[in-house]
């Protein structure tokens, strides 16, 4: 079953409407919230009155900060240097209101309409304070102190070394300094948040949370506490999920605050986010500046590299606020030899909406970053854009290859893998020589658009730890039930852990049954999310059948009275002696079922490459996309035609962050793009043939050897675009910098070079 393109597993369910996503939950009795957010990006809170809105029919409650535990604060989900506990964010607002869009009081109501005007009866008296609206003015000197009991607005300076890049830098042939910026952006998901908590009943029981957040258990043990209650009181259920992308795992104050008030009211609430508050209140992401230095020998090898970066992190450290920059950080030097690095990365509070993950956190930006100077290298030392990266990739003889760098106390160690095959994979497909011929050809034509090819090379981080589970019960109808604690985001985990399964069982993945993640379910996990779901699912789902084959055999022993070693197993019957039974038939005796734990002992990295052959109009700017050839080791395809979904999706995905999709606020932090006519997304016409292929160089790490791939197909296309634009504008002497490379920006540098 492994490697065979099995049709996916639900999919007819969700394409005919019968998905059960938040919105889609009904429960007896009950009643709807809405949030009164804040409009200020830096005030203090003087007054609230809810009294009209109280007396408002249709309203059953107001929650403001005098409702809710000063305890219940958003905790940092890794580990974080002393002193970030001093920028965490209340579940409320408190005296202060740091972002446009902070929650500041709950109603709740018989409906959303009603709970909706009643937001407009509450009377909040704000003192307006100095925002700091950006990175520069947070770390301007006298800047205003957005968290009391701070010297700083800078979280915390992490610093990594790699040999002495000053050195280097000194010695090197040629050095280039730059900096780059990549914009604030968002996962804009075609479902935004919700959630409905369903209070325990008089006479007890549990408090019940239905939702599609992607870390069930994790959030459990974070709100368990807050609530007062034990672990075992709190239930979190997975339904349908309409895109997860980073965003959908965090913690979010909402998340504490709607069952607060099911609980206050003893009934049923509904929370649906709309789309105006996903954008302005859901988390941000991306927002960095490099200022970087490369230096090369004159053969094109990478001698050092030396940056400095500035984290535009928000208005506090929610959940993962720390997680992009560092992992960024640490992946710098990506799938190249850099024998001397150092690097600052500085994790700034500003007055935005607090920033997170997003898909493939911290690696669009440095590879954006580091592909860029690639380019740049090449043209000042005459070489070839592939040829400098052939000079300088990681050979997999040099495998496993320790980059020198470390994330959150982690070692960056690519175990296996072969760059070098990779990117010839890429250049093949992508006929280089010949779109070069065709280049040059088509750069000829006066009056005529400019072509270019870009080229991208990253690896990428997946199957985070620390563990995962999987369970699998036999039933006496023949079918098998898979729970496991990793959550469903999209792209399939039920096809790929029912083939994993199938091939360890000898039974056709029609047979399973995978279910959404339930606490009530799986008594521990840890969910979905870095390229995880796959590689530490499926390792313990494996594992999972094993013990189940094992149980099979010994009761099957016992009930023939023979050795456990006489019995053999295949294809869901167990034998010895010319007796059998089947899995059905000793499920019908007695519960049969197996459990096990993926424990991730080592970080599994996966090489990626994207190439890009674009058409840009110089007198309007505007950018067309020929053509996309991108490619991702996955070490063991499970299902090739999922494999493909991934990439094509990825690449979407990284064509909307390269070429329009920005969060832009003005000085005074009020957020200018916060609707879809502002923020710009993909549309199908945006996106050309895509030519995705996969590498399968087995991974070291776990027994099925498998790579993350849900992140892959997105982070090297902001790089391998913005190169393929600025060769086709090399002429013209454009060298963009920053992203999106929207029409205005690419006409404004091709103006600016011009007028010069």
């Amino acid at each position: 079953m492994i490697g065979e393109s099995h049709p996916r597993l639900g999919g007819d369910r969700l394409v005919s409407g019968a998905g059960r996503f938040v919105d889609d939950v009904r429960v007896p009795g009950m009643l709807h919230a809405a949030v009164l957010r804040s409009p200020h990006a830096h005030a203090r809170i003087v007054s609230i009155d809810t009294k009209a809105a109280r007396d408002l029919p249709g309203v059953h409650a107001v929650l403001t900060a005098a409702d809710v535990p000063a305890t219940a604060i958003i905790p940092n989900r890794v580990g974080a240097p002393e002193g970030t506990q001093r920028y965490l964010q209340p579940a409320i607002a408190r005296d202060v209101v740091r972002y446009v869009g902070e929650p500041v009081a709950l109603v709740v109501a018989d409906d959303p309409y009603v709970a909706t005007d009643a937001l407009s009866r509450i009377d909040v008296g704000y003192e307006t304070l100095p925002p700091c609206a950006s990175v520069t003015a947070a770390l301007a000197p006298g800047a205003p102190r957005l968290h009391r009991d701070t010297d700083s607005n800078n979280v915390a300076t992490i610093a990594m070394r790699v040999g002495d890049a000053d050195a280097a830098l000194r010695a090197a042939a040629v050095v280039i300094h730059e900096r780059f910026r990549y914009p604030r952006q968002t996962a804009a998901a075609l479902e935004t948040r919700g959630l409905v908590a369903v209070p325990p009943n008089p006479q007890g029981g549990e408090l019940h949370l239905i939702g599609s957040t992607k870390c069930i258990h994790i959030n459990r043990g974070i709100l368990a506490p807050m609530f007062g209650i034990p672990i075992g009181a709190l239930r979190l259920t997975e339904v349908d999920v309409g895109g997860g992308f980073g965003v959908r795992g965090e913690l979010y104050p909402e998340d504490v605050l709607v069952p607060l008030a099911a609980m206050k009211v003893g009934r049923p609430v509904k929370w649906i986010e709309s789309r105006r508050e996903n954008l302005m209140a859901a988390n941000h992401a991306r927002e960095v500046t490099y200022d970087i230095e490369i230096g090369f020998e004159r053969d094109g090898r990478i001698a050092a590299m030396r940056a400095v970066i500035h984290a535009d992190i928000g208005a506090y450290v929610r959940t993962a606020a720390l997680v992009p920059a560092e992992f960024g950080a640490a992946l710098l030097p990506g799938p190249y030899r850099v024998p001397n690095y150092a690097c600052d990365l500085w994790s700034v509070v500003t007055n935005k909406t607090p920033a997170g993950t997003l898909r493939s956190p911290g690696r669009p930006e440095c590879n954006f970053v580091r592909e860029r100077l690639m380019d740049l290298g090449a043209a000042r030392l005459g070489l070839d854009p592939a040829d400098i990266r052939r000079r300088n990739l990681i050979r997999s003889d040099e495998m496993p290859y320790d980059c020198g760098t470390r994330s959150f106390g982690v070692s960056t160690v690519y175990d296996s893998g072969d760059f070098p095959a990779l990117f010839e994979e890429l250049v093949t497909r992508l006929e280089y020589t010949k779109a070069r011929a065709e280049q040059h050809a088509v750069n000829a034509r006066p009056g005529g658009p400019r072509r270019g090819l870009g080229l991208a090379v990253y690896v990428e981080k997946t199957g985070l730890g620390p563990f995962e589970t999987t369970q699998v019960e036999a039933r006496a109808d023949g079918t098998l039930v898979v729970d496991t604690g990793a959550s469903s985001m999209g792209p399939g985990l039920e096809t790929v852990l029912a083939q994993i399964l199938g091939d360890a069982l000898g039974l056709p993945p029609g047979r399973f049954h995978v279910r959404h993640a339930d606490t009530a379910a799986v008594e521990s996990g840890v969910g979905t999310y870095g390229s995880r779901g796959t590689i530490t699912a499926g390792n313990a789902a494996a594992l999972a059948a094993a013990k189940l084959i094992a149980e099979a055999r010994q009761r099957a022993a016992e009930h023939w009275g023979v050795p456990d070693a006489s019995v053999t197993y295949a294809k869901g019957v167990v034998e010895a002696n010319g007796e059998r039974l089947t899995l059905a038939e000793l499920a019908a005796q007695r519960k049969l079922s197996a459990g096990a734990s993926f424990e991730v002992k080592k970080l599994t990295y996966a090489g990626g490459a994207a190439a890009v052959e674009l058409d840009v109009d110089p007198e309007t700017g505007i950018v067309k996309l020929r053509r996309v050839v991108v490619g991702s080791d996955v070490g063991r395809a499970v299902n090739p035609a999922l494999v493909d979904g991934q990439l094509v999706g990825g690449v979407a995905f990284g064509i909307g962050n390269t070429t329009h999709e920005s969060l832009e606020y003005d000085a005074d932090g009020q957020l200018q793009s916060g609707t879809f006519m502002d923020y710009a997304l993909p549309l199908a016409t945006d996106v050309p043939p895509v030519d995705g292929f996969y590498q399968a160089v087995p991974a070291t790490t776990n027994p099925l050897g498998l790579r993350g791939l849900g992140e892959c197909g997105n982070p090297g296309l902001g790089a391998a675009i913005a190169n393929a634009l600025c060769d086709a504008l090399a002429s013209d002497g454009v060298a963009l910098t920053a992203l999106p490379v929207t029409p205005a920006r690419v006409f404004g540098a091709i103006s600016s070079r011009i007028a010069r």
